[in-house]
């Protein structure tokens, strides 16, 4: 009898094992539904990067996936829980796009989707939009001192822009200091399309002093895009 009560203690144990394992599993938790941030429009073929960031209530490390809604995957290597991760892509095409992002715990628990619309238009480049002012001169408080090839703007600025009569609405951009797209600095509805450029803005988040570039968009009643871009050499006094 003796003999038989250590085996008897081991198939006990062993039967005992699996449910343990499953209610252990039961009891693993998927990550929050990810946070996703990035440039909600842009160009294609032009890069662009994106933000992810999610926390495990387990503690367990979690691996990202992106669905760049174009037939295109990418799945990050395992993080720790709450490390946020970065992924870039660039569309091919013009059109409007859903990126899908979801987090996987090392167990294989999975989050809800976070998801984002981008959209790549075309732009229609020509004579419908043009920069007029800033534009081949050296620039002193809005005062053109000196003609040049290329652009010089020392302190504010008008900026101008050339439209047909067309055009509805004019944005003006500057882009961001992560080179991951561009922000709207102003929109003007109503001709002469014009931006008052003065305001000092974040360096950590905009690109507005040494070299950078001024682009503006703009869109008929139809809804078509047009665009006109400079390079320049801001100085903020």
């Amino acid at each position: 009898m003796k003999r038989l009560l250590p085996i008897f203690i081991a198939i006990m144990l062993a039967l005992a094992l699996p449910a343990e394992i499953k209610a252990n599993n039961n009891n693993n938790n998927p990550p929050s539904k990810p946070t996703l941030q990035g440039p909600t429009e842009g160009e294609a073929g032009k890069s662009y990067t994106y933000t992810a960031t999610s926390t495990d209530p387990d503690g367990d490390k979690i691996y990202y996936c992106f669905d760049w809604g174009d037939g295109n995957e990418f799945c990050t290597d395992m993080v720790n829980s709450g490390q946020s991760v970065q992924a870039s892509h660039t569309w091919q095409e013009k059109g409007t796009y859903v990126i899908t992002v979801t987090a996987t715990d090392e167990h294989g628990a999975k989050s809800e989707p976070a998801t984002l619309q981008v959209k790549m238009p075309l732009v229609i480049t020509g004579n419908n939009l043009k920069i007029v002012k800033p534009r081949h001169g050296i620039y002193l408080f809005g005062i053109k001192v000196l003609p040049i090839i290329g652009q010089i703007v020392i302190g504010d600025v008008t900026v101008k822009v050339d439209a047909d009569s067309d055009i509805k609405r004019v944005e003006f951009l500057l882009p961001l200091a992560c080179h991951c797209g561009r922000e709207i600095m102003h929109v003007d509805t109503t001709p002469p399309f014009e931006w008052e450029w003065k305001m000092d803005y974040d360096d950590d988040e905009i690109r507005d002093e040494g070299f950078t570039e001024l682009y503006v968009r703009g869109y008929d009643a139809n809804w078509n895009e047009y665009g006109d871009g400079i390079t320049l050499y801001k100085v903020k006094l």
